[in-house]
């Protein structure tokens, strides 16, 4: 009787704990039930030809606090610059330099809390924590030793509800062999850095005399990720369309797909991909080698919005593909699961070629404009054997105009 109850016990939880990991799958439509176009409004700008105006590097993103502030982050001058509702400038922290509140070559920012901004380095990597009054707020660490040959990187780095998620990784070189390994990880942290829950990992071994890009061996699930107010979005299927949403264990609790087939590269399109590739040692280029694959990634883009909707840019909704005022194409996907719309929004005078319409909360949103030439005058300043200025030709100021959604 005592081994009967107990059979019973254990089937009865191996058949509970079966139920509790079965994630739902949410099939959306196939094609998009209705298709919305909005013109945003302008609200401030910031830099272009203003010779008065504060210097302005290459700034890539910007967050909002809660009392609408907004964070630049300049990749170029690493610092952050912060800017009040009105579009009046309130300051700028950090700077450049590897002190308490310096920066080296920042990669993403986010709000830490009310009087305190986070700011990614990429490499050496850690977190750079700021007070909004520009003292210094210490650092989180993450990664290898550098003393034992080990090295860190840190990339995507957001934070909503108190809860830390980053895209970071570290690995080491072994010169015995010629190679180097690496691990890349998708991971909530701690105030401490340390690593509370994985959501997904890839590592590679690559060997340092002969370079290869390899597009399918490089693909990651978080090459494409967010983070929700409940979960963390990821893709781990390159060719389709399909996402991952995971609680804060790391568990899978729903599913998102949709009948899609990726887009078909053309030569100019791989050509394109590879084109600013290059590896130079001791003055001297090594070829690389490359494999691309046919198709476009199905997913390109994931953002969430401040009530949870998804915001999705397939393949077929890149910036490229684009004409006239339509600066971003999403799908609009409910919480719940069901395909909202797609929604297109409107910027006249946009140039697809060189301007940028960067994600803040659903509400807002950044025009970067004259983004591209801007960056590769940086990218230029950093590769050896770059392009002259003169190559480079007349590159316009980056132009920063904060837009909305008219209520």
């Amino acid at each position: 009787m005592k081994n009967q109850l107990l059979i019973s016990i254990v089937i009865t939880c191996i058949i509970s704990s079966s139920v509790c990991a079965i994630a739902e799958d949410f099939t959306l439509a196939a094609e998009s039930p209705s298709k919305r176009s909005v013109k945003l409004e302008e609200v401030w700008r910031l830099g272009g030809d203003d010779e008065e105006g504060t210097l302005i590097g290459v700034v890539s993103q910007g967050v909002m606090d809660k009392k609408g502030n907004m964070y630049l982050l300049d990749n170029q001058l690493s610092q952050v610059l912060i800017i009040d509702p009105a579009g009046q400038e309130l300051g700028i922290i950090g700077g450049p330099g590897e002190g308490p509140g310096e920066l080296n070559r920042p990669t993403s920012l986010f709000v830490n809390n009310e009087n305190q901004i986070g700011v990614a380095q990429g490499f050496p990597g850690k977190i750079v924590l700021l007070q909004t009054n520009g003292d210094p707020g210490g650092t989180i660490s993450l990664g290898s030793d550098p003393q034992t040959g080990g090295f860190a990187f840190v990339g995507e780095t957001f934070k909503k509800n108190g809860t830390l998620v980053v895209n970071h990784g570290s690995g080491a070189f072994d010169m015995e062999s010629g190679k180097m390994s690496s691990t890349n990880k998708l991971s909530l942290i701690n105030a401490d850095g340390q690593e509370v829950a994985r959501f997904a990992e890839h590592t590679q071994l690559r060997e340092l005399q002969r370079q290869v890009f390899n597009e399918a061996e490089n693909f990651k699930e978080f090459d494409t990720w967010a983070l929700g107010n409940d979960f963390v979005y990821t893709t781990p299927r390159r060719d389709e369309y399909f996402i991952t949403a995971k609680n804060m264990k790391g568990e899978i609790v729903h599913t998102l797909s949709r009948p899609f087939t990726p887009r078909k590269r053309n030569d100019e399109d791989k050509e394109d991909l590879t084109s600013g590739f290059r590896m130079v040692v001791n003055g001297n280029e090594l070829e690389i080698e490359k494999n691309i694959l046919d198709t476009d990634p199905a997913i390109n883009q994931i953002d969430v919005s401040l009530d949870g909707r998804l915001y999705v840019v397939s393949c077929f909704q890149k910036k490229k593909l684009l004409s006239g005022p339509a600066a971003k194409v999403y799908d609009i996907i409910s919480p719940k699961g069901k395909l909202i719309e797609e929604l297109t929004l409107e910027v006249p005078g946009f140039n697809h070629e060189q301007d940028r319409l960067a994600f803040v909360d659903g509400i807002f949103y950044l025009w970067l404009r004259n983004f591209e030439s801007a960056t590769e005058a940086m990218n230029s300043g950093f590769q050896e054997n770059s392009q002259s200025d003169d190559d480079l030709g007349d590159v316009e100021p980056l132009e920063i105009i904060l837009c909305k959604i008219p209520q």
